[in-house]
């Protein structure tokens, strides 16, 4: 097997996925994470973060997270209410991002 070099055209992750994904990263990674968050919301969950009041405070938070994510994984034009809302999901996804286990 020939070792790649970073002369050889095919060196590097540029062919790893498709380029679409590659020029709107936020919209791939999007969709990735908004299920994972749909499906951390439904879940069980056995306690909440530190500044919550309660689990349903906690669980609005990450219904907003995946809202946000949802909304940017469209390539279409936000409005100013729903650029508010991706706003405040991706303040709280940075917030809590090591929150999101149980």
């Amino acid at each position: 097997m020939k070792k790649s070099n970073k002369t050889d055209s095919n060196w590097s992750h540029r062919h790893d996925y498709p380029i679409d994904e590659i020029w709107n990263t936020n919209n791939a990674l999007a969709r990735l994470i908004e299920p994972r968050l749909r499906a951390f919301l439904a879940l069980d969950k056995h306690g909440f973060p530190v500044g919550f009041a309660d689990m349903r405070e906690w669980n609005n938070a990450i219904r907003q997270m995946a809202d946000a994510f949802g909304l940017m994984s469209t390539t279409r034009t936000l409005t100013s209410e729903e650029a508010t809302a991706v706003k405040t999901g991706l303040n709280l996804f940075c917030k809590h991002y090591c929150n999101l286990w149980d």
